[in-house]
């Protein structure tokens, strides 16, 4: 699996002492203990009609919408009743890339991850689901010891309903929130969600989760420029190909729920879309469903326009929205139902489903009931969670390019240049955790001049150069008199969240600022230059390798490389870790933006997106990344004596002088299937494997599987294996050696269900 953490993963780390009653735990109060609803010996359905009954309207309604004299609204609490011991709850608790919470204490801030395109770099399954383990594990044991979201003030308790991960595919490299996102591959978002939530929502002997998972931004979420009130023109075949494809398949884990996106699709908003919200349920009936904060208000606007308070609530609920978050519209329901807008049917589905999510994960059983009960501080950021972390980011490195400078021998003079060489905080995606460190700051973190020094026994001398985005040449000289001092540069470039973050979209995809000037005075010192971009989205880096001199010797891609980032970089370009990921996105050229229209939802419309149906050059190509070794791979098709299915198998040599892992990646491509009515793609994401190897070895990687992986999603939306001539294309992401098999489907065509 390339993972090297050994034997299983512990049900309990440690112990330093879980308070008796986890936040906002219910059936602890007086009142509640003699109520059928606490009764444990009864089903939940019982259990659920008994707490329903004691419920009227106006309270069944309080409890789907946000109290603002508990707290902020985007953080939606919602309040509870006295009069039968049911306390409030906290529903939002961001889970995307670390439980946002503050730092209860010294050296357990929670634990970090890499960005999760990095975390998609890998291709790794066991790696996601140990995220998710890790998040999980540290969001209970944040819940159980009173801790708190933003300030260790127990003003907003750590609950456990978990909003992460945003599995929105990378549509475009100018999206904002290009940080938050694994992929642009559906299929490869959705295996890294189905293993994520499996690891968050782990249950213990008894079947209770640990948290309550809650997939982002249900769907086609990909513009911030007037996000709330946009609409976009969205084929059958594009949802059901792009944008319900990688949510479809995360729901064989059986998450919680999703948060509907702010956008419309069609003229439908997706908060009060019954069109994607049935589809949702037919996946899973219980699914829940919350509005992203203030969702409900913007129904008032474009492009629906509800005339009041009113109609804006009922469009929601009635088309399919549970919970709102971020406003308090939903407490016009009852006027709603009054004007026959809404029903009372609808709205104690709605509330039933949410509190189901509680009895789910015990917060209505004793405290004690659970495994997860024993989890307290020392779990928070524990040794085994921060050797997660760093296997993660070590896998999650792209190597891009590499002229044998890598890997840089022991006791080289380094100069570490570049705004990212210094950078502490910005080495983080959106929605990271925001407490790096226990003091308030981020000097616990290491920069990634600290973490190539760490790594070498060399000379290393650090120098910003330029800043992410100003003018400012001051620093300049100073950063090219470190170039001269040295034997090897490395030149840390990129963006942060005053480039691209939640309401900012990118409006260019080169290095912003001075960074390409900068970065050409370096290349014409004529020192050997290792290229590090730092960044949320695709960067366009063409003028840098296309020159015909003073070229980059190496080039990787470290997204946004997280807390034990620029320690893994520092190994990685060391040699002394060699565990490298392939691309899970397109990197396109800066002439992409000029083609193509950020506001254009169409996936094969010219130039096309992605590597499913772009029709460019790439800079770097989907599933593209080279290693400190070689390896070559050989495989052939077997015989199966079982008809519809298929066997490949592999040799994946490795050819170097290094141990290394590789991922070995199975391709669908129509050959000649006909004339269709709908797009095809170039070739679709079916399977990887990722596979550790040691020097001069050779590892034998199988595929087996149903001829149903050369479905292709038709002009309904329905998937569909058409006759004609069809390939499998086994790739390591180089042409080389990829390797290509024709199946001839005979036959009518058969849909799949």
């Amino acid at each position: 699996m390339g993972f090297r953490l050994k034997g299983a993963v512990p049900a309990a780390l440690g112990f330093l002492g879980a308070q008796a009653t986890p936040n906002w735990h219910g059936c602890v109060d007086h009142k509640a203990a003699s109520l059928p609803y606490c009764d444990t010996t009864l089903s939940v359905e019982k259990r659920l009609d008994d707490l329903m009954s004691r419920l009227s309207l106006e309270e069944k309604i309080q409890q789907i919408t946000p109290d603002a004299s508990l707290g902020g609204t985007c953080t939606t609490f919602t309040t509870g009743k006295a009069e039968i011991g049911l306390p409030p709850w906290l529903w939002l608790v961001e889970t995307n890339t670390g439980v946002d919470a503050a730092c209860p204490a010294e050296n357990h801030c929670v634990t970090n991850f890499m960005g999760p395109m990095g975390m998609a770099a890998s291709f790794n399954r066991t790696s996601w689901h140990l995220k998710g383990y890790v998040m999980g594990t540290e969001q209970r044991a944040l819940s159980n010891i009173g801790a708190s979201r933003f300030h260790p003030d127990h003003k907003n308790p750590v609950c456990l309903t978990a909003f992460g991960p945003n599995i929105n595919i990378v549509r475009d490299p100018r999206f904002g929130r290009n940080s938050e996102l694994a992929s642009e591959d559906p299929f490869l978002s959705g295996t890294y969600a189905v293993h994520m939530v499996s690891g968050m929502q782990q249950r213990d002997e008894n079947g209770y989760k640990k948290t309550a998972a809650y997939l982002k931004h249900y769907t086609a979420y990909s513009t911030e420029a007037n996000r709330g009130h946009d609409t976009y023109n969205i084929s059958t075949y594009d949802f059901f190909d792009t944008y319900l494809a990688q949510y479809k398949l995360a729901f064989s884990a059986q998450p919680t729920g999703v948060m509907c996106s702010y956008n419309a699709e069609n003229g439908r908003p997706s908060c009060a879309n019954d069109f994607i919200l049935n589809e949702l349920r037919s996946w899973n009936p219980d699914a829940h469903v919350t509005t992203d904060c203030g969702a409900v208000g913007n129904l008032k606007g474009p492009p629906v326009n509800a005339p009041d308070d009113v109609h804006a609530a009922a469009m929601a609920l009635m088309n399919g929205t549970d919970l709102e978050m971020g406003d308090t519209f939903f407490t016009s329901l009852s006027k709603a139902i009054d004007l026959g807008l809404a029903t009372k049917e609808r709205l104690e589905e709605a509330v039933r489903r949410s509190f189901k999510v509680h009895f789910e994960v015990g917060r209505f059983d004793p405290a004690n009931a659970t495994a997860w009960a024993q989890y307290g501080l020392s779990e928070v950021n524990h040794t085994f969670h921060q050797k997660i972390s760093y296997e993660a980011a070590l896998q999650g490195l792209v190597l891009l390019k590499n002229n044998g400078v890598l890997p840089i021998g022991d006791g080289a003079n380094i100069a570490v240049v570049g705004p990212h060489s210094v950078s502490r905080s910005g080495l983080f995606s959106d929605y990271a955790a925001g407490s790096h460190c226990f003091d308030g700051t981020d000097a616990c973190v290491p920069t990634i001049a600290e973490g190539i020094a760490a790594a070498s026994h060399g000379k290393v001398i650090s120098a910003m150069g330029v800043e992410i985005n100003s003018t400012k040449t001051d620093a300049i000289p100073a950063a090219l008199d470190a170039v001269r001092k040295s034997e090897l540069v490395v030149l840390a470039l990129g963006d942060d969240k005053s480039i691209e973050t939640e309401g900012k979209d990118r409006v260019d995809t080169a290095l912003p600022g001075l960074q390409e000037v900068f970065a050409k005075k370096v290349l014409a010192e004529g020192k050997p230059t290792v290229i590090v971009l730092v960044s949320g989205g695709p960067m366009a880096i063409d003028a840098l390798l296309e020159t015909a001199t003073d070229a980059p010797a190496a080039v990787v891609q470290a997204f946004y490389p997280s807390h034990k980032g620029a320690q893994a970089l520092g190994m990685a370009l060391m040699g002394k870790e060699n565990r490298w990921g392939k691309l899970p996105i397109t990197m396109y050229p800066h002439s992409y933006i000029a083609e193509q229209p950020m506001t254009n939802y169409d996936m094969s419309a010219t130039p096309g997106r992605t590597y499913k149906y772009y029709q460019g050059e790439p800079l770097f190509h989907f599933g593209y990344g080279l290693s400190l070794t070689t390896f070559q791979l050989n495989c052939f098709k077997a015989k199966v004596p079982q008809t519809g299915r298929f066997l490949f198998k592999c040799q994946l040599r490795n050819t170097g002088k290094l141990d290394g892992e590789e991922v070995v990646q199975l391709y669908h491509s129509a050959v000649d299937i006909g004339k269709v009515d709908h797009p095809l793609p170039k070739r679709a994401l079916r399977d990887f494997k990722r596979i550790a190897v040691p020097a001069g070895k050779t590892v034998d990687v199988d595929f087996t599987g149903t001829l149903d992986v050369l479905g292709l999603i038709n002009k309904q939306g329905q998937e569909q294996i058409y006759p004609g001539e069809h390939a499998i294309i086994l790739s390591r992401g180089h042409v080389e050696d990829e390797q290509k098999f024709v199946i001839n489907v005979q036959g009518e065509e058969r849909i799949i269900i």
